[in-house]
């Protein structure tokens, strides 16, 4: 009875209750057994719609009015895909080794506001090495976790520069916290 329902058709259908409805497909899932639809708004509206979810199992009867087969999905740029997928794996198994029994609740905190204050791909770049935290490329936050304990690697201008920022944000987090 499903076949041919995608995105895109319009349908007409009755469901268990006797209620006859219509409308246009937006999404159908046969694993999940629902399909979703939309009508113009009951509110008169133009280029405004009603969405509705059902059940396919609430559905007895249901008739393709009109199909559309010039609808496509996007091309996927699956590089791109696999790249956010393995990024946020990488984010995540980071992110695990700070539940150890070990690891102190202010280093989570902390661990946790550096990795959503840092930009873009500067978030990938808080790890947690037992029991510094490290972070971007220069610098190193050393236990008792203080505004003091942030360390630059080196003595380079660029280590420098990235240990102030990291203070700041450091800063930011313990005077936010008070």
């Amino acid at each position: 009875m499903w076949k041919g329902v995608r995105p895109g058709v319009y349908v007409e259908f009755t469901m268990d209750d006797g209620e006859n409805l219509d409308g246009e497909v937006l999404y159908s899932d046969d694993n999940q057994k629902f399909f979703m639809f939309q009508r113009p708004a009951k509110s008169g509206r133009q280029d405004s719609y009603d969405v509705y979810f059902y059940r396919h199992e609430n559905v007895k009867e249901i008739k393709i009015i009109k199909p559309n087969a010039s609808f496509s999905y996007p091309e996927l740029d699956l590089e791109k895909v696999t790249a956010r997928s393995n990024r946020n794996e990488r984010q995540e198994l980071e992110r695990m080794k700070l539940f150890e029994p070990d690891v102190p609740k202010e280093v989570r905190n902390l661990f946790e506001h550096l990795s959503k204050t840092l930009p873009g791909e500067a978030q990938l770049s808080v790890r947690w090495v037992k029991p510094d935290i490290h972070v971007l490329e220069q610098t190193v936050i050393k236990p008792p976790y203080s505004v003091e304990s942030v360390q630059e690697r080196n003595e380079s201008v660029k280590a420098k520069s990235e240990r102030d920022y990291v203070r700041k944000l450091f800063y930011s987090e313990r005077s936010s916290d008070s």
